[in-house]
């Protein structure tokens, strides 16, 4: 895997694990507020912390990619909540997945597919008798209020997931980064952050020996560190998680290119 960061997973010593939430629901909206409510209503003693809300509205990949990043820097035991979900109220199944060290609930879209090649899952689980919400009766377009909160609110106060569903196989997905070869999966753009910069799924090994187009720009300047890059041209870099980044000094590699996260991006030796 690209992030080879290990961090020590501390063992979490609060009375009840910590819940984690990462979604698209934004902060302009009550929607992370009335679950933070319902979980507190529950499991009063339950701390919570916020991964990002900020994720681009339905963007999967974006979510699976955050979650990779940021996940094996909690706390053993805590309980991810992971909430991007443009098929709510369908058929689509409520999943949790279990490792030595967490759990995470999400629907089952490959949102947790970048953390399923990562770990080693003891358990899974479809949901099928979720735990009742502080509501009358399960809205159709709101399961982060009526099904993820309450779920994991009993899952902190330590009930076990088979009381809610039953036990099934999850596939493990295909591999998420470029490698060069062939069959590989396609170089693609995963995030923009807050300052612009344009997280790829290149991996760090193919730092020295790639460019890497973005629409029509070839971007060849490698730097090892942000004040290295020479003045508004786009450079490449090693993030924090261990991917190959596109960034401007002081600036926003995203405008600078007129990128989004549609934006088709393409992989050339660096000669």
């Amino acid at each position: 895997m690209a992030n080879k960061k290990q961090p020590v997973r501390r063992p979490n010593n609060l009375k009840h694990p910590l819940i984690a939430l990462l979604t698209d629901f934004g902060s302009r909206d009550h929607y992370v507020g009335t679950m933070k409510g319902v979980i507190k209503s529950i499991s009063p003693d339950t701390d919570i912390v916020d991964i990002t809300h900020e994720v681009t509205p339905h963007n999967v990949r974006e979510a699976g990619y955050l979650l990779w990043a940021s996940y094996r820097y909690f706390p053993r035991r805590t309980v991810f909540v992971c909430i991007v979900d443009p098929a709510v109220g369908s058929s689509r199944k409520i999943i949790a997945a279990q490792t030595t060290s967490y759990t995470f609930v999400a629907p089952d879209n490959g949102l947790l597919d970048w953390v399923i090649l990562q770990e080693n899952l003891t358990h899974s689980f479809e949901i099928l008798r979720p735990p009742t919400a502080l509501t009358e009766g399960i809205s159709s377009t709101f399961h982060g209020r009526d099904i993820f909160a309450p779920l994991a609110a009993n899952v902190s106060m330590g009930r076990p997931l088979g009381r809610f569903g039953k036990e099934f196989r999850m596939k493990k997905p295909g591999p998420f980064l470029y490698n060069d070869s062939e069959t590989s999966t396609p170089p693609q753009l995963l995030h923009i952050d807050r300052f612009g910069n344009i997280v790829t799924n290149i991996p760090e090994r193919l730092f020295d020996k790639c460019v890497v187009g973005v629409g029509t720009t070839t971007i060849a300047n490698h730097i090892k560190h942000y004040a290295e890059a020479p003045d508004s041209i786009p450079c490449l870099i090693v993030g924090s998680s261990g991917l190959i980044e596109v960034v401007v000094k002081e600036g926003s590699a995203a405008q600078t290119l007129r990128a989004d996260l549609s934006t088709q991006i393409t992989v050339g030796r660096f000669t």
